[in-house]
């Protein structure tokens, strides 16, 4: 009898501990969901600042971060952009920082030194998140608030410019490969450069969970690396060559080469006030005396401009901080090409497969493509464009030989990397508004060089040229979303 109730004590004792085990162990895994959940909605809403920092997302908050267009600026005050996400009936003020207030923004002041209420953050108006779908009464991530900040050492906490001492206040900046410092905003070591943001988001579940995560970005390899095109045709190579139409200042008519210019001069420059880039670049110093590149018998024609004081054909050397215009480290290596090549694939509009043909009769750039909405096409191989009497718009990537008839048009940026070869043999009226990019990264088997090799640009037949335009080169850049350089998450403790 003594045993009986002895084992059916035992027996008790382990049923309760399994009871007890399996409501922990249950409030363990429902602490991780809640816990995850957190994150990612933090993670989107990290995504979605991100992505209306693109000035081609219609919901873009470009005006609120860049005000007029410039930089984000850190002086007299740092510009603060906040992207709120109440519930229903909820009301979310990350400026409230009292110990009550769950969505507190405490972490400012942990990077800048002051708080977020302090007369020298200069925060804006709050934007409203786009992440629901109201009309489909779909809720969206339970982040609560996404703000953007300019980033500098001081609220980094790294010492960019080597001195021991991550303090100064001043924007920081990308040339595609690494930050660097600036003068009051001013790049001081590579004009080629972009400015670096920092994107912070807060999420907090309904069960309390709460994670904060940040991004650094910056805009797309390309943006930062040809934030300034070096000239309106760019020959990056060794041993490049160029061969023009001969004959006439572009002063003729008809379509045939006394039409044919190319010309740094900026299109979209204020009236009386000249100014632009070479009309030829090019970037090894050796080529332009190696007669058979064709580089100098182009500096003594009258068809290739510059503005005053510039060289037509041009040597663009590489980036320093002695020559702060020179060519970005990206753009010098096939890699750092080849790099570029893939960014912009990842987001092109439209990927095609070639050789192609682009004709009246069969059209391979994306649908919608207008000058209201330029976009990207990626030609991975060669493309003849042929008997095509339409402007394209944007940015156009060929990665084999580029087959150009100008009987079309472009406004906008292309790009021929890869073989690194632009022919064209034909007469046309068709214009290149932008500026055209040649280099060649790969060999005839589609290797990626150790060196770049020979680009090549040859227009031996018309068209009125490439003329160099400073709005359809930021257009393009525009195209491409803001990249992400670094992520970290930052710890927070449940209110």
């Amino acid at each position: 009898m003594v045993i009986a109730i002895f084992t059916l004590m035992l027996i008790s004792v382990v049923a309760t501990a399994m009871i007890l085990m399996a409501g922990s162990e249950t409030a363990v895994k429902g602490n991780y969901k809640s816990a995850m959940q957190a994150f990612y909605d933090a993670k989107a809403g990290l995504e979605e600042g991100r992505g209306r920092l693109w000035a081609n997302n219609p919901n873009s908050i470009a005006n609120c971060v860049f005000p007029g267009g410039a930089m984000m600026p850190t002086s007299p005050a740092t510009r603060v952009c906040y992207i709120v996400n109440p519930s229903s009936g909820e009301i979310v003020n990350p400026l409230d920082l009292s110990a009550a207030n769950p969505y507190a923004d405490t972490e400012f002041q942990q990077e800048w030194g002051i708080p977020v209420t302090d007369a020298n953050a200069d925060v804006q108006p709050f934007i409203n998140s786009t992440s629901a779908v109201v009309g489909a009464g779909i809720a969206g991530p339970l982040f609560k608030w996404v703000r953007i900040t300019p980033r500098s050492e001081l609220s980094s906490k790294i010492d960019v410019s080597g001195n021991g001492q991550p303090d100064d206040p001043n924007p920081l900046f990308y040339d595609g490969t690494q930050q660097l410092v600036s003068s009051a905003g001013t790049p001081v070591s590579n004009a080629a450069q972009v400015q670096v943001l920092t994107v912070t988001a807060l999420a907090v579940t309904p069960y309390g969970s709460r994670r904060m995560v940040q991004y650094t970005v910056a805009p797309s390899a390309f943006a930062a690396a040809l934030s300034t095109f070096p000239s309106a045709l760019t020959l990056d190579g060794n041993g490049v060559s160029f061969t023009g139409p001969s004959g006439g200042n572009g002063n003729g008519g008809g379509g045939n080469s006394s039409t044919f210019q190319i010309s740094g001069n900026d299109l979209n420059a204020p009236p009386g006030s000249p100014s632009g880039i070479p009309a030829i670049g090019y970037t090894n110093s050796d080529d332009y005396s190696n007669s058979d590149s064709g580089l100098s018998a182009a500096a003594a024609s009258s068809n290739y401009l510059s503005p005053a004081g510039v060289s037509n054909v041009g040597l663009i050397p590489p980036s320093t901080p002695q020559i702060p215009s020179g060519l970005p480290l990206t753009l010098q290596t096939p890699s750092g090409l080849d790099a570029m090549v893939q960014a912009i694939t990842l987001n092109a509009d439209k990927v095609v497969t070639g050789p192609v043909t682009q004709s009246d009769s069969n059209n391979i750039f994306p649908t919608g493509m207008s000058i209201e909405t330029p976009m990207i096409t990626v030609v991975n191989g060669d493309l003849t464009i042929n008997a095509w009497h339409n402007s394209g718009y944007g940015l156009l990537l060929v990665t084999g030989q580029l087959k150009y008839d100008p009987d079309a048009s472009w406004n906008g940026v292309i790009l021929v990397i890869g073989k690194g070869v632009f022919v064209s043999n034909q007469n046309g009226t068709g214009q290149i508004n932008g500026a055209v990019f040649v280099a060649n990264t790969r060999d005839a088997a589609g290797n990626l060089l150790t060196n770049l090799g020979a680009a090549s640009f040859t227009q031996t037949g018309g068209g009125h040229g490439i003329r160099y335009s400073s709005h359809w080169a930021k257009a393009t850049q525009a195209l491409l979303p803001y990249q992400v350089l670094s992520f970290r998450e930052i710890a927070q403790t449940t209110p």
